[in-house]
């Protein structure tokens, strides 16, 4: 009886993308925004958005989009887009790459303002053509059923941007490519017999979201889902890409620093309202996770949601 041989380390079918693959991240965000605008305009680099909270408009290529709690936008360089965000309150966090890392050109400033359509002065600057691939036909709006994992991704990303810590950059490229993992997943749709998981989980975490300031046990949540706490567990962290305890964590983080930023709240009524028992273990969990305590981060809050790894503009 012949023997089946597994596949040779290196020449599995997705192994190829490795010989490319070097994400770089230029630029990144994910403040909250009241209502915006950006018209039309092409890019030199790759842009992905995600809708994590209100409503907007994107058209990419010639295809138009209501953008909506849990859409993913890939778009390509050099493809005319817009985005809009029409209520009054949008967290759509954002990250600008190149996908093949070229130096110096991926330092070359690339931010471009509504209509700039014509890129040809640019050519030598702009990213080039990736070789065939599923990543290669990306463009528009993906939803997925593991969004909220690439969500939090792009959250990861930003914060590691802001902290500038040795390394970064490398740390940065690293989660891109969790990323892109992620998104061909998402491509492929939940692996056999998961999907009937998908709305018990989705329902836990809309459950985290709408409670921040309640006291939230990893033990209830699971009895909610009428699951064992320890599969409730996997289940959670495959979907998310994260444990149920970090999400809450991240979570309320981010309403912090959303309330820190776009409120007058004190720092006592904030930490109530994302679920810390006192201002104190508020101060505790936001320095471990944004590098400086509340009050800092409400002093320079504003220009702390924005980061990028630019040397120089456009020359001439």
């Amino acid at each position: 009886m012949k023997e089946t041989l597994s596949p040779i380390p290196g020449l599995e079918e997705t192994t190829p993308h490795l010989t490319w693959l070097r994400p770089y991240v230029r630029q990144c965000g994910d403040s909250p925004r009241g209502k915006w605008q950006m018209g039309r305009r092409k890019l030199l680099d790759y842009l992905l958005v995600y809708i994590e909270k209100g409503r907007g408009r994107f058209t990419v290529g010639n295809n138009g989009y209501d953008a909506l709690p849990g859409d993913l936008f890939w778009i390509p360089p050099d493809t005319v887009h817009t985005m809009e965000g029409t209520g009054h309150l949008m967290i759509c966090p954002f990250i600008h790459f190149d996908l093949i890392y070229r130096y110096p050109h991926s330092h070359w400033e690339f931010t471009i303002p509504s209509g700039t359509v014509d890129l040809k002065d640019y050519a030598r600057l702009a990213h080039p053509e990736i070789p065939a691939s599923p990543i290669s036909p990306l463009s528009g709006r993906y939803r997925f059923y593991n969004h909220r994992a690439i969500g939090n991704l792009i959250h990861e990303i930003c914060r590691e941007a802001v902290s500038a810590r040795p390394a970064h950059t490398l740390y940065l490229s690293g989660a891109m490519m969790q990323i892109l993992a992620e998104f061909l997943k998402g491509l492929n749709g939940p692996a056999d017999g998961d999907d009937r998981y998908t709305p018990v989980m989705e329902g836990a975490a809309g459950f985290i979201r709408d409670n921040l300031d309640a006291p939230l046990t990893i033990r209830e949540l699971a009895e909610n889902a009428g699951l064992s706490e320890a599969w409730f567990r996997r289940l959670f962290a495959e979907r998310f890409g994260t444990s149920p305890s970090l999400y809450i964590r991240q979570l309320r983080i981010a309403r912090a620093r959303e309330l820190m930023t776009y409120t007058e709240y004190t720092l006592t009524e904030i930490s109530g309202r994302c679920g810390f028992a006192t201002v104190h273990s508020l101060s505790r969990a936001f320095r471990q996770v944004e590098g400086m305590c509340p009050r800092e981060y409400r002093k320079f809050g504003r220009s702390l949601v924005f980061s990028t790894s630019r040397e120089k503009s456009y020359p001439g």
